[in-house]
Parts: structure tokens; C-alpha cells; sequence
């Protein structure tokens, strides 16, 4: 068995590949000067087969000609008969193909492959090339379309008794009447082009032989006709060979390699279909079903039963469609993965009579070079040769954004992706103190930031530190998924890039890659962070985190645009919304109901070193920013005495105010303020504790809506719950609060535990008569309650 582990190059890194991968629908092939989608397919398809290798120069020449030497010998080698070519080449059979001939070899197979054979009077054997009635083959000769289809019909086991007497005409007819032509519109006999070739060649496999049956599946076993190959080129277990290929039949770890060809063939990348092996489990062919597929880029968040495109299209997804990556060839439910494919990603989805059936991504993880280049200066393709094996004709993203070498910069740090051929660029840096260098000072594997200790580093940086001693304020230089793999003293043009959250104990740093990197220590202003985006640097021993620094709106937000103002939103952009300086609250862009956001509800936005916008902060515009339950109120009389005047001072009484919720009370200050009564329903944006108080500050309030409904007003719509009632629909909030009644007080209530879908099922089971509440700015339902 020659069933091969991949050798991983690196760790999995958490969303990354989603926004790297260059996806199957628009996939060039192995060969550079193949434009056409359809050719670069069949191209490939072919070359994982070994029936062709290109003319040299990693060039295919699709508009040239093809002799009928060439054509034999591609017959051959589609057949799985060229292992046999050898024992031919000392045979005469055709008097214009001598010794000295380069395809004599496989003239000479062709020429003795019995494709079909008769019995009674008169009874002739026919051979896949009988040459051209004189002796002579002509093979320097370019093949029209008449001879090459009469080739593919007998290498396919038809003779002359199905097509006829009249030739070509007969041939024609039959290889149309079984598709062998599709696709195609040339003269008889016309030259057909390689193009056209490889063409002929595909069909051909997909073609039924004169014994009924499709001709790829007489080359091995089909252990499925809906794989997707996953990745490309993959190295075997050993790294001796590269060429492997993954594919929806292989566990994460394992690749199979071609029988004959070579499995360089970027162009499949992503296809789904029939993958057919030979019984020591190697890739005889593979041929693409006739499944629909859609590559989009996600505007938000994987829904549980839809994906929303950029643009705003909506598609529908079961939860049983198999979602698979690059990474894995064990596909995972949509249910089970798609809390994976978060904003920004590109998925390619296939379609069958309408329904999407699989979707291929790879925002589960890629695969990185181990190492990485700090760019010093002008970034050319020799900068990245060593890193990419000698690879030219890579992809490059920074931000989760296309870009080409010139928008490389100095100090950017630059990892490559081998399985989509991407450069992954990031800019991110973070100021810090040189501390505990592993296992020495010149040569770390491994440093501390601040209370976090073991955070890896990239031999890169080794070349990068200069005299840099231990103790002594650096700029580290991170990669994409937060690998230190450059340490330079600070100087004017370097600063700290890192934007995040105040965490419980430390930071969290978000990463190029869409996910986040936590580290732990004392952040010295935490306080008056809380619950902020912000700038993040550090000392030896603590971080200082300050409010992140942004600008007005300079237009409206087109969503589906993705414009702000004049400026493009990155894929992956980060909305949070705020209300009266309260905690930012983070959107899923997909939730956002209005197409357009004026200008005057963004309350800022922050550009990335490519100045384009990857940060967006809304001003209550969807009501996500709130907390919502329900106030109930406790009076406390304070005592009267007297005061340190002699003067009497009387009892006086206040309210102490809670909001009561199945996720969590919130207790409020004394002082907060409230001026309503027991048993309302509310929104309410918190504030800190006061300094040397209990309990949180109320910085907006705002009152639900209360409307009485049945539970059979409920519906969904796209996995999405919505209730309708007089006419007009709601969406249910995702983390609605739930409650029943319990005895004779609106404030003695039983509140729900549990998810917000969860209290959705267990209310509405409960009792069919529901009062809703509505928040006043995003029209959501945030409580239900059961009469």
C-alpha cells in the first residue's frame, strides 16, 4: 500500500485559511500559460493521470497543434498501458517509424492493442491505430478531429460494427450520441488543438465503453463518486516526495499519491467527484461531477442554517451538508462546524437539484511554513525563494486582503501557506520587554511577555536581534497566528500594532488571522479599560492598555459594499456596538437587518497599515449592547440619628435595584438611579462599580415593549426564529431571556436557564399564551414570558 501520511509543516493556526485560500472556482492550473478554466481543469486532469506533462517551461500550449505521435502516445497512457510501451520499441510495424523514432514505442503498443474483436465470416480483429491504409503511420502528421475521435471510440471498445460503414461520418454520430464530443465544435477534419485535445480526453473518461459501463470506472475502485480533493501537492511521510493529494476519503493526516502522473494540479483543488485508485490505493484519475458550485466570501458569522454572502445574498444550508477543509479530509456536519466559518472566510458550496450538499473550506486551519522572512527592504520573489521551495507564482494576503509584493513593507512578517501557494503577510507588532530567553539569549525557541511564559519564537528571529540584551525594551515582530519571528530595538518607524480586550487576568491580542492570542499579566490601567477596544504594549511586567484611537465616520456603511464612506472594509472587519460610553458589545456582521448604517450611527472606525477600515464601532443600532430582564426592587430604610452638627436626622428609605434574568443578575449601585417600578422589562447599558462601592452603575435604560402573542405565532425562517403579530414580524433574539409566572407577583418569577434557543423550545412548551418584549432599537424580541 502506498497510502502516504502528509508531513505538516507547521501547527494549525484557527481561521486563517478561510481568508487565504485562492478557492476551486476561479483555481489556475499546474501550467502558467493556461487562462481558461476549463482547459487549466482538463490540463490537470490529465496530468494527475500522467497522459500529459506540459512542452516545457511549466507551459501546456493550448492553442498548438498535436501530431498523431503525440495523440498515440496520450491514447497510451490513458489506457494505463504505457508500462508495457518498452517491449515495442524494437518492433517494425509502420515503415515511416524507425528505431530512431521517439514515439516508436508506443506507435508500435497502439498498433497491437486489441480494442474489439468479432467472430464469424469475414471476422477482423481491430487494433486502437491501424495506420493509414499504406504501411505508414504519418506520425509527424497533425491528427484532425475524424482520426482523433476514431482513437477515443476504440480505445473506448467500439469498432466499426457500431459506427458504421461510413467513415468519419459513422465515428461522428457515435462518439456525439455518447458524449465524447461535448464541448466541442470542429470540422471533421480539422487539426484540433491540445486544448480541444485534453477535451476529447475528459469526455472520454466519463464516456461508457462498448460494454456499457463508464470508462473511468474500469481503470480501479471508486470508493466515492462525491470526494473533494482537498489539497495539492502535499509531501509524503517521510518528506522524500511531494505530489501527494488529499481528499474527502483520507483522515486528517493522510494523502494519497498518483500512480503515474504528477499530483501538482492547483486546478482541482476543491473539485468534487469521482476519485478512482488502483489496488495499491494510488490516483488513477479523477473526474469532476456535474455538481453546481458557488464560491462566496461570508459578510458575517456561519448561521445555524444559512451563510450570508458579500452582497447580501442568503443561502440556505442543512444541517447535514458535510463541510470539509483543506486541513481534514474527515468532513464534519454543517451543525457541528459551522461555528468555524466566521466572517471574512471564502467557502465554495455544491449544489445538487437546488440543495447545497458540501461546502469546501478551509477556516478550520492551514498549514504554514515553520519559519518565516522579516522583510528588511524592497520584498522581491527571490525575497520568499528559499521559504517557498522556489515557488514564483504564489498568492499573497495581508489583512485577509489580496495585495501584490510592492504593498509588502519593511518589518512585515511574511509565512507561507503550501497548500494554497499564499504568502501570508502580517504587520502585526508588539512592544515589550526582551525577558527569559529559551534556551539562550542569541538563539530563543521560546520567551516570556509579561506572566506569559512559553510563547514561541521563530528561528527568523534569531537574524533580526542584533546586540538586543536581555532586560531591554524590543518590538516584536508576530506572525499571523502569533509567533514571535523577528525582536528589534524600537525606533521611530516601529510601534506597537496590537489591538485588543482587557481580559481577567491579562490581554487578548486579536490576530491577522482572524483568531486571538491571550496573554497573562497585570494590566496597570485595566479599570478603565474594561470592556474596550484597545492598544496594547507592555513593560517586564505589565501591560498598558489604552483606549484604541479612532476617527469619525467619513460616510455612511454599505454592508453589503462593503465601503465606509470611500474606504473598503476588510473581509474580516471587527463591528461592536456602544451605547453612552458603556461596553462594546461585538456584531456578527450578518445580523446587521439595514443594508446601509448612516454615518451618524457610527460612533467611529479605525484603519489598518493598508488603510482599509478593520474595525468598526456602531452607536445603538442593533440594541445588542444592552442587558435585558426584568427590575425588581428591595426598599432599605437607613436609620435617622444625629448628625456631627447635633441636628436630627430622620429614617429615609432608597431602593436597591436588581436585573433579574435566567443568564445572571445584575446588582446595581444604591445610587444608580432607577425611577421605575417592579416588574419592568428592560434594556439597561451598565457602568463600573463607583470607586469604594457595591454594584454596577446604569448608564441607558431603555423599556421592552410588551405584546400578547400565541405560541403559534412562532416560525423560522432561514434556521432563524421570528413570531408574527398584527402584521408584523420580529426576529427572536439569539440569547433571548425566558420566564413563568410563579404565584401571584409579577417580581416572583422563574427564569429560564440554559442557551437563548433552549429557553426558546422550553417556553413555548409551557403555554401556548406568550407575552413578548421588544427592544425599541433593533425591533428584537429580548424577553418572552409564559401567562
Amino acid at each position: 500500500m502506498r497510502k502516504f501520511k502528509r508531513l505538516l509543516a507547521a501547527v494549525l493556526t484557527a481561521a486563517l485559511a478561510a481568508s487565504l485560500l485562492v478557492l476551486p472556482a476561479g483555481a489556475a492550473g499546474s501550467f502558467s500559460d493556461v487562462q481558461d478554466e476549463a482547459t487549466a481543469v482538463n490540463a490537470d486532469i490529465l496530468r494527475l493521470m500522467g497522459v500529459v506533462s506540459g512542452v516545457g517551461n511549466n507551459q501546456f500550449n493550448p492553442g498548438g497543434s498535436l501530431t498523431r505521435a503525440q495523440f498515440c502516445t496520450m491514447a497510451v497512457k490513458f489506457l494505463q498501458r504505457d508500462s508495457e510501451a518498452r517491449q515495442y520499441s524494437t518492433r517494425t510495424i509502420f515503415s515511416d517509424v524507425p528505431s530512431s523514432h521517439w514515439a516508436r514505442q508506443y506507435i508500435n503498443l497502439a498498433a497491437s492493442i486489441p480494442v474489439s474483436e468479432e467472430s464469424g465470416e469475414g471476422a477482423r480483429t481491430t487494433y486502437l491505430v491501424s495506420g493509414v491504409g499504406d504501411g505508414t503511420f504519418k506520425p509527424e502528421s497533425n491528427i484532425s478531429m475524424s482520426e482523433a475521435v476514431t482513437i477515443l471510440l476504440r480505445a473506448l471498445g467500439y469498432s466499426g460494427r457500431q459506427a458504421g460503414a461510413v467513415w468519419p461520418q459513422g465515428y461522428l454520430d457515435l462518439a456525439q450520441s455518447i458524449g465524447l464530443t461535448d464541448g466541442l465544435a470542429v470540422g471533421a477534419f480539422s487539426e484540433i488543438s491540445r486544448a480541444q485535445a485534453a477535451q476529447l480526453f475528459v469526455n472520454a473518461l466519463r464516456c461508457k465503453t462498448a460494454k456499457g459501463e463508464a470508462y473511468y470506472k474500469s481503470l480501479g475502485d471508486v470508493p466515492s463518486e462525491k470526494s473533494i480533493i482537498l489539497a495539492v501537492n502535499v509531501a509524503t511521510d517521510d518528506g522524500g516526495s511531494t505530489g501527494a493529494v488529499r481528499t474527502t476519503n483520507n483522515s486528517a493526516s493522510e494523502a494519497y499519491l498518483p500512480a503515474g502522473g504528477s499530483g501538482n494540479v492547483p486546478a482541482l483543488q476543491g473539485k468534487r467527484g469521482s476519485l478512482v485508485l488502483n489496488d495499491r490505493e494510488e490516483i488513477v484519475a479523477f473526474v469532476p461531477d456535474d455538481s453546481t458550485a458557488i464560491t462566496i466570501t461570508l459578510s458575517g458569522d456561519a448561521q445555524a442554517a444559512f451563510l450570508k454572502a458579500a452582497g447580501g445574498r442568503q443561502y440556505t444550508i442543512s444541517g447535514t451538508a458535510k463541510v470539509y477543509n483543506s486541513a481534514s479530509g474527515e468532513g464534519k456536519s454543517y451543525l457541528e462546524a459551522y461555528s468555524t466559518l466566521t466572517s471574512g472566510t471564502q467557502v465554495t458550496m455544491y449544489s445538487e437539484k437546488g440543495k447545497i450538499v458540501a461546502i469546501y473550506s478551509t477556516s478550520s486551519g492551514t498549514t504554514v511554513d515553520s519559519d518565516a522572512v522579516v522583510v528588511m527592504g524592497t520584498a522581491t520573489t527571490a525575497t520568499f525563494h528559499q521559504l517557498t521551495g522556489g515557488a514564483a507564482n504564489f498568492n499573497i494576503i495581508k489583512n485577509r486582503q489580496s495585495i501584490d509584493l510592492s504593498q509588502i513593507k519593511p518589518y512585515d512578517v511574511v509565512t507561507y501557506d503550501a497548500i494554497s501557494n499564499t504568502l501570508v503577510v502580517s504587520d502585526l507588532r508588539l512592544t515589550a520587554a526582551y525577558k527569559d530567553p529559551a534556551p539562550t539569549p542569541k538563539t530563543p525557541t521560546t520567551i516570556s511577555i509579561v506572566g506569559q511564559k512559553d510563547v514561541p519564537v521563530l528561528s527568523s528571529a534569531w537574524n533580526t536581534m542584533d546586540d538586543v540584551k536581555v532586560g531591554e525594551s524590543v518590538c516584536l515582530l508576530l506572525t499571523a497566528d502569533g509567533k514571535v519571528a523577528g525582536i528589534v530595538k524600537p525606533n521611530g518607524k516601529l510601534r506597537s500594532t496590537a489591538i485588543g480586550m482587557v481580559s481577567g487576568s491579562g490581554v487578548e491580542i486579536f490576530l491577522p488571522n482572524g483568531g486571538t492570542m491571550k496573554l497573562e499579566g497585570t494590566v496597570s490601567n485595566a479599570s478603565n479599560v474594561e470592556n474596550q477596544l484597545v492598544s496594547i504594549s507592555a513593560s517586564r511586567d505589565g501591560f498598558y492598555a489604552s483606549r484604541l484611537s479612532t476617527s469619525g465616520a467619513p460616510g455612511d456603511f454599505n454592508v453589503n459594499g462593503m465601503k465606509l464612506g470611500g474606504y473598503t472594509v476588510t473581509a474580516g472587519v471587527r463591528i461592536y456596538e456602544q451605547v453612552q460610553g458603556g461596553a462594546m458589545v461585538e456584531i456578527n456582521q450578518g445580523d446587521l437587518a439595514s443594508a446601509v448604517i448612516p454615518a451618524g450611527q457610527i460612533a467611529g472606525c479605525h484603519l489598518n497599515s493598508s488603510g482599509m477600515v478593520d474595525y468598526i464601532i456602531l452607536n445603538d443600532v442593533t440594541g445588542d449592547a444592552y442587558e435585558y430582564g426584568m427590575m425588581v426592587g428591595k426598599a432599605t430604610t437607613v436609620p435617622g440619628g444625629v448628625d456631627e452638627n447635633g441636628n436630627e436626622r430622620p429614617d429615609s428609605t432608597h431602593t436597591d435595584w436588581t436585573l433579574v434574568r435566567g443568564s445572571g443578575d445584575i446588582v446595581f449601585a444604591s445610587s444608580a438611579g432607577y425611577n421605575g417600578r417592579t416588574g419592568d422589562m428592560v434594556g439597561v447599558v451598565t457602568g463600573t462599580p463607583l470607586s469604594g462601592g457595591d454594584g454596577k452603575t446604569i448608564k441607558a435604560i431603555v423599556r421592552l415593549t410588551e405584546i400578547k402573542v400565541k405560541a403559534s405565532d412562532f416560525f423560522e425562517s432561514q434556521g432563524v426564529p421570528h413570531v408574527t403579530v398584527g402584521g408584523r414580524t420580529y426576529r427572536i433574539a439569539d440569547d433571548v431571556e425566558c420566564c413563568r409566572g410563579q404565584g401571584g407577583s409579577r417580581s416572583d418569577l422563574d427564569w429560564l436557564s440554559g442557551t437563548g434557543a433552549e429557553r426558546l423550545t422550553a417556553i413555548k412548551a409551557y403555554s401556548s399564551n406568550l407575552t413578548i418584549y421588544v427592544d425599541p432599537v433593533g425591533q428584537q424580541v429580548r424577553v418572552i414570558k409564559a401567562n
